[in-house]
C-alpha cells in the first residue's frame, strides 16, 4: 500500500507540473488579435500620394505614425518584417517598395509603358492580401510550440465572387484583378506578451492563377 501511495503521489505531481507549466492558448483572444492585426496592416497601402517621384501613404509616411498603428499588435521583429515587406526608407519618409510603386504608376500615369500588374497580383503574396480577413478562423489551424503560437492556413480556398456573377460586387473585385476564387497557404507566428498575441513572423504563399 505504501508503494502504491508513493506512485500515486508521483503521478499527481507530474500531472500538476504539466498543467501548470503548459500555457493554454486563448483562441477567442487569438482570433480577435489576428483580425485586428490584418485590419491594421491593410491600412499601410492606402491614401496614396507622391513626392519626388515616389509614392507613399499620406497617413502612414513616417516611423512614428506606423508605430502608433501597429502598437500592441507586433513584436519588434514582427514590426521590422511588416515594414520591410511594404516600405523603403528615403530619408525620413517611408515610400512603397517597387512592386507597389509599379502598380500605382500603372493606374495613375498613363504616359508610362504599363506593366502586367493589378491590385490583387501586387498584394497577393503579402500580408496585405484581403483574403486573410475573409477566411473564417475555424478553417485555420493553431499550433503552439514552446512560447510561439502559429496560425496556419493550409491551401485554404477563398471565394471572392461566383463565376459568371455580374453583380456590383463582382465588378468591384474583377476591376482590381481578383479571380472568382483563390487558394492561399500562410503562417502567422505570434508570441503572447502582456495579455496580447503579438505578431513575430509571417509567410504568405498562393497558388499560381
Amino acid at each position: 500500500m505504501k508503494k502504491i501511495a508513493i506512485w500515486v503521489t508521483v503521478i499527481l505531481l507530474l500531472l500538476i507540473t504539466t498543467v501548470v507549466g503548459k500555457e493554454i492558448v486563448n483562441e477567442d483572444k487569438l482570433k480577435e488579435d489576428y483580425y485586428e492585426l490584418i485590419i491594421a496592416t491593410s491600412e499601410l497601402f492606402k491614401d496614396h500620394t507622391q513626392e519626388q517621384g515616389h509614392y507613399y501613404n499620406r497617413s502612414y509616411s513616417n516611423e512614428e505614425q506606423i508605430e502608433e498603428l501597429l502598437e500592441g499588435k507586433v513584436t519588434e521583429t514582427g514590426y521590422r518584417l511588416v515594414i520591410e515587406s511594404v516600405f523603403e526608407q528615403k530619408d525620413d519618409l517611408y515610400v512603397y517598395k517597387e512592386q507597389y510603386q509599379d502598380y500605382i504608376s500603372d493606374t495613375r500615369d498613363f504616359s508610362l509603358k504599363h506593366k502586367d500588374t493589378n491590385y490583387y497580383k501586387t498584394v497577393r503574396d503579402t500580408i496585405l492580401n484581403p483574403a486573410l480577413k475573409l477566411i473564417p478562423f475555424e478553417k485555420l489551424v493553431v499550433v503552439k510550440e514552446n512560447n510561439l503560437i502559429t496560425i496556419e492556413g493550409r491551401d485554404v480556398k477563398v471565394r471572392f465572387y461566383e463565376d459568371g456573377d455580374r453583380t456590383e460586387e463582382h465588378h468591384q473585385y474583377a476591376r482590381f484583378g481578383f479571380p472568382p476564387k483563390d487558394h492561399i497557404s500562410f503562417t502567422l507566428t505570434f508570441v503572447y506578451e502582456q495579455g496580447k498575441y503579438l505578431l513575430e513572423d509571417f509567410d504568405i504563399v498562393t497558388k499560381e492563377l
